[in-house]
């Protein structure tokens, strides 16, 4: 595994926070719920998201994210694998770079930004 390089967070791409719950996805499609965490997602668009956690997760791990936007009923379960990660600057954890996995649970969310 790649050490994390730091990386300052700037606050013009924090348009807005969300709580989020991310869980790795072992190779049979099941979800790790003893491993399940709280994190905050930010710089969020139809393809990617930033995600604050506590947890290191490693490179190419594929998650199972459940996020919930404001102003909204229900939450989004979407997919994504870790492509980036980095210690955050502002407080203890990760800022982890996830690139969402195209999926059809996922069309309401990609309706949001159009």
């Amino acid at each position: 595994m790649t050490t994390p390089r730091k990386t300052r967070r700037t606050l013009p791409s924090l348009h807005t926070e969300e709580l989020a719950i991310i869980a790795p996805v072992d190779m049979y499609g099941e979800i790790a719920v003893a491993a399940k965490c709280y994190a905050m997602a930010f710089d969020v668009t139809s393809k990617s998201m930033h995600i604050v956690t506590e947890e290191q997760v490693p490179l190419g791990e594929l998650l199972d994210i459940s996020i919930s936007l404001q102003g909204q009923n229900g939450a989004h379960n979407l997919k994504g694998v870790a492509r980036t990660i980095a210690a955050c600057d502002h407080q203890p954890g990760f800022v982890v770079g996830v690139e969402l996995v195209p999926e059809d649970q996922a069309g309401r969310w990609r309706q949001q930004f159009h």
